[in-house]
């Protein structure tokens, strides 16, 4: 046997094992991103939780605001200021069925709530509109179905407050 034919040899079995330790080296570092990964998935799940949670929150300050600002252009007779509240709140309580549909969490008494508030809004504003004759009678569905949505989402963001670290 000749010297290239030694090394031929050698260099051939020598290459089964660096490959099967070449192999072994790609599958521990595509363990190791798929783990890392997982991770990141993890962490930004995680931090949208917590930016629904907090958007929650400081909305659930918002809707009463818009609660409070609709009681007094209806006690006042402002029909027009009114209306623009229905408007905000339409607008707002869209925004929170919005982000408890993202959320993780099983609100549908809130969901329910919400959605019942957005209709009695669009119908309100329909009377106002066209035809009003009577603020306080033309928006006491709108107001009843205002008052039960802020009295749970004050709940809610009340319970939310203390996951915010979690």
């Amino acid at each position: 046997m000749s010297f290239y034919d030694t090394i031929d040899t050698i260099t051939t079995y020598a290459s089964i094992p660096l490959a099967l330790v070449g192999f072994g080296v790609t599958f521990w570092q595509a363990k190791g991103a798929k783990d890392a990964a997982e991770k990141a998935r993890d962490a930004a799940e995680a931090t949208r939780e917590r930016i629904i949670r907090s958007s929650l929150i400081a909305l659930s300050h918002q809707l009463l605001k818009t609660e409070d600002e609709l009681d007094k252009a209806v006690n006042d007779g402002e029909v027009k200021t009114a209306i623009a509240w229905i408007n905000t709140w339409k607008w707002q309580a869209s925004q929170a069925k919005g982000m408890l549909k993202a959320s993780n969490s099983d609100e549908q008494k809130i969901l329910r709530a919400l959605q019942t508030s957005i209709v009695a809004a669009g119908e309100a504003k329909n009377v106002l509109v066209s035809n009003p004759t009577d603020l306080i009678t033309d928006t006491k569905n709108v107001r009843a179905a205002i008052v039960k949505v802020t009295g749970e989402i004050s709940s809610l963001a009340a319970n939310l407050g203390f996951q915010i670290g979690d």
